[in-house]
């Protein structure tokens, strides 16, 4: 009999098993993938929250600007690396050199140093698969016209063989080598070895990682010029190991993660829940809790089925707020789909039509599956999750 089980170990879900392990539970998340961690650049953003508070069946407003605030605040103690503040966006590279705005992230890619630097010198590791130098430097000439940029192409005898046999090397590929103690000996060479120029002068360097490896950090600390890392195109470095990190955070405190299956159905009686039954090779397994939470992704997730007429919530068939136009015919547009969901009370449990009617007593909806907030266009995917996840696993 566990205390909680919750149902979806991404980032909303790893969030409220962390939390309510902290607080001595006994908690069993149950996962069909990875969630999506490992295809974000590893920051996290927030949006404008102020504004958002002010829509009435966003999540914000559900919990509170206190809540969120306690989401970002209790993340950035679990991760000092992770820099922001609650009121000022941080800004990062994109994968093609455009500086664009986050909310909180780790501390090597802040661009701030970009706007008093003279020269950036971009390092251009030989053979990284969709890494675009040229582009990447157009892109820089443009947000920062002060400074000069140079290319400084490099190789390394670590993927020699794979370029003899024509193997890309990914960001992926690089990332665990440069956290390797060879790797980590090689980037300290490479970086002493750069030419001195005179005026600030900043690096920017793809794919180190650095805010999860230590000796990377030492190293960076020791450079006389700032070093800033881009983020890449999926699946990322910086984002998957963010989600290991998570995971293992988890497990310290005595979590259990049960990945590569998924809940079947959720039985209950007089809107209370029970057990999960999971999907296994063999016959189906049961698992009691007290409580449950739901955090398996919404449409992108797994958790919304959905086909040109209809959307179904996959495990406990609960209904969903659906917009009566699902898509918006300009392409960059806000897409109405976005905000498919699961409508919820203050406490994120499950409501019917109306919002008056409590589903279930002792489950909560948290992150994407929550209705009524779009994630692209209001910039806040992080923040909901982080927020939603913090709140739940302090309830369990």
């Amino acid at each position: 009999m566990w205390d909680g089980i919750i149902i979806g170990g991404g980032l909303a879900g790893l969030t409220a098993g962390i939390r309510a392990a902290e607080r001595g539970k006994q908690i069993l998340i149950i996962s069909e993938g990875a969630g999506s961690l490992t295809y974000s650049s590893g920051a996290l953003d927030f949006g404008d929250v102020g504004q958002l508070l002010s829509h009435e069946d966003h999540p914000y407003a559900l919990l509170g600007e206190t809540v969120v605030h306690a989401g970002m605040e209790w993340f950035q103690n679990l991760f000092p690396d992770y820099r922001g503040s609650w009121s000022e966006f941080q800004e990062i590279l994109t994968p093609l050199g455009a500086p664009r705005k986050a909310g909180i992230v780790p501390r090597s890619h802040n661009t701030e140093p970009l706007k008093n630097a003279k020269v950036i010198i971009l390092m251009a590791p030989y053979g990284l698969k969709d890494f675009f130098p040229e582009i990447i430097k157009t892109n820089l000439l443009k947000a920062y016209p002060q400074c000069e940029v140079e290319i400084f192409p490099f190789r390394t005898g670590t993927f020699e063989s794979w370029h003899t046999i024509g193997k890309p090397v990914t960001g992926m590929d690089y990332t665990k080598y440069w956290q390797s103690q060879p790797g980590v000996s090689e980037l300290k060479r490479l970086l002493d070895s750069l030419p001195q120029t005179s005026g600030e002068t900043v690096i920017l360097f793809p794919g180190l990682a650095a805010a999860f490896c230590e000796p990377l950090k030492e190293v960076l600390a020791g450079t006389p010029f700032p070093v800033i890392e881009m983020t890449s195109f999926p699946p990322s470095a910086c984002g998957h190991n963010l989600y290991s990190a998570l995971k293992q955070k988890f497990k310290s405190l005595g979590g259990e993660l049960l990945t590569g299956t998924g809940v079947q159905s959720i039985e209950s009686h007089n809107k209370v829940c029970s057990r999960a039954i999971v999907r296994s090779k063999g016959r189906p397994t049961a698992f009691s809790a007290d409580s449950f939470i739901l955090a398996t992704g919404g449409i992108f997730g797994g958790g919304i089925e959905a086909t040109a007429d209809t959307a179904q919530e996959t495990v406990l068939g609960l209904p969903l707020y659906v917009p009566a136009q699902w898509t918006n015919s300009e392409f960059l547009g806000e897409q109405p789909y976005a905000r498919i969901g699961i409508e919820a009370d203050r406490e994120l449990r499950p409501v019917g039509p109306g919002g008056k009617e409590v589903l279930f007593k002792n489950l909560r909806v948290i992150g994407r599956m929550l209705a009524h907030w779009d994630p692209w266009t209001e910039t806040c995917g992080g923040g909901v999750s982080l927020a939603t996840g913090w709140f739940a696993g302090n309830q369990l």
